[in-house]
């Protein structure tokens, strides 16, 4: 995908230079489509021919979707609507206007992010929208690459592959004007570059790893939590050994860390005049503190209404029960209607699942240190989102956030569970020659 986004900062470049020669980049945008398309029909036949159909007929399903979704008596997609508005806007204010570069925005960084793009290239919102469906597809591209270095079975790539292609609200939120696409791309590149230091001991793919965390937390910083998982692998884990080891210089740096985190969630006024963390000032909500934020609940789809945090102790207390929640919403036993029942049965039951292989499979960690790793990333961020979150509908959107990550988990489960399996096995016909 290297050479389309080659091809997309060289489209940007034409438009900035012909601004004064280019009055609509209407069928500019057009050739856009089209060379790009190209080029990922050939990128996909060459260098993933084995799943070529199911990856090209999801992106094709995505651009018809982005489409639809522009089109102007078009059904509306669910997520579609107040935020994309405001997103698309905003950006439109600031392209014109990039003091407001500057200024606290509807949006954040997404909408400074799309005006920017607006500016440059001129106010299109096809060309920055399709960009979600190449961030997208490059995060989906990236995980394969994960797949192959980790020597994932073909049986498990197979599987994960379709589910990545195909999974509802991947498909939306690439199709419309949302920051999920790009927040889950930073992640799963930042995860990319942490596993190439755990397999290589490449000191910059680590260093990486946490500027690209940082460079997601810059969208929403709950984000920052993936890297309690990364500063756990960078202590604790032994490359000459191949194996996580505890030991007082160990535990006792990744302790402080933690409780430094836990501080600054407790306590966020600490450190909400940093740029990246201008998100705790929107969590808070003008509330006199955190445990107000904590027991708040808005909208049709809040859950969890009568529960109320004042202190550290319920915090950790009522924290499994959050996170479930935040996982698992909408509930069966909330399901209002059709909309529910399918966010439930096509979104929520994939965590449910997930949560329920990573229980079962938990002991195989001793086997796969990466795995340990992973999870810790994985339920840091389900934390600190569920802590946040007691709305069903902006649950979903969150936890898609990390979707990636727990595509990759559940590949280390399935790959380590093959390998105890074929383990057994040869064990079991070794035995059966020496009787």
């Amino acid at each position: 995908m290297v050479i389309v986004w080659l091809v997309t900062v060289a489209y940007i470049v034409i438009g900035f230079l012909g601004q004064n020669y280019i009055a609509d980049t209407h069928y500019m945008t057009f050739s856009f489509l089209i060379v790009t398309t190209v080029l990922i029909f050939s990128i996909l036949w060459i260098g993933y021919t084995k799943y070529f159909f199911v990856l090209f007929l999801s992106f094709f399903i995505r651009l018809a979707m982005l489409f639809v979704d522009l089109s102007e008596s078009r059904p509306t997609l669910p997520h579609s609507g107040e935020d994309t508005e405001n997103f698309y806007e905003t950006g439109l204010q600031i392209s014109v206007n990039m003091h407001m570069l500057d200024a606290s925005v509807y949006g954040g960084l997404y909408s400074k992010f799309i005006g920017i793009l607006f500016n440059l290239y001129g106010a299109d919102r096809l060309f920055v929208q399709y960009l979600n469906i190449l961030f997208a597809l490059t995060a989906i591209l990236i995980v394969i690459k994960i797949f192959r270095m980790l020597n994932v079975p073909s049986h498990v790539q197979g599987v994960l592959v379709v589910l990545m292609a195909f999974f509802p609200h991947s498909l939306i939120f690439s199709s419309i004007l949302l920051r999920e696409s790009i927040i889950s791309l930073m992640v799963v590149l930042s995860l990319y570059c942490f596993i190439r230091w755990f397999l290589k001991k490449e000191r910059l793919s680590g260093v990486a790893s946490l500027i690209l965390v940082i460079a997601g937390a810059s969208f929403h910083s709950a984000i920052i939590a993936i890297a309690i998982g990364y500063i756990f692998g960078f202590i604790s884990y032994r490359h000459d050994q191949r194996t996580l080891r505890f030991s007082m210089g160990s535990v006792v740096p990744f302790g402080i860390f933690a409780v430094i985190m836990v501080y600054i969630l407790v306590f966020p006024e600490v450190v909400a005049g940093l740029p990246l963390f201008n998100k705790f000032d929107q969590i808070l909500n003008n509330d006199d503190n955190i445990y107000k934020t904590l027991s708040s609940t808005r909208g049709d789809t809040a859950y969890l209404t009568g529960l109320e945090i004042n202190n550290i102790f319920q915090l950790i207390l009522f924290s499994p029960i959050k996170i479930i929640y935040f996982i698992a919403s909408p509930m069966p036993w909330s399901i209002r209607n059709v909309n529910d029942l399918i966010s439930f049965l096509l979104d929520a039951s994939f965590y449910i699942s997930a949560l329920v292989i990573f229980i079962r499979n938990f002991h195989l960690v001793k086997t796969k240190p990466l795995l340990l790793i992973v999870l810790i990333a994985i339920v840091a961020s389900w934390f600190i989102f569920g802590l946040g979150i007691s709305n069903a509908g902006t649950a979903l959107r969150h936890r898609f956030k990390v979707f990636y990550v727990i595509i990759v988990a559940l590949a280390l489960a399935g790959a380590a569970r093959h390998k105890a399996f074929q383990d057994q096995k040869q064990r079991s016909g070794v035995g059966d020659e020496a009787r």
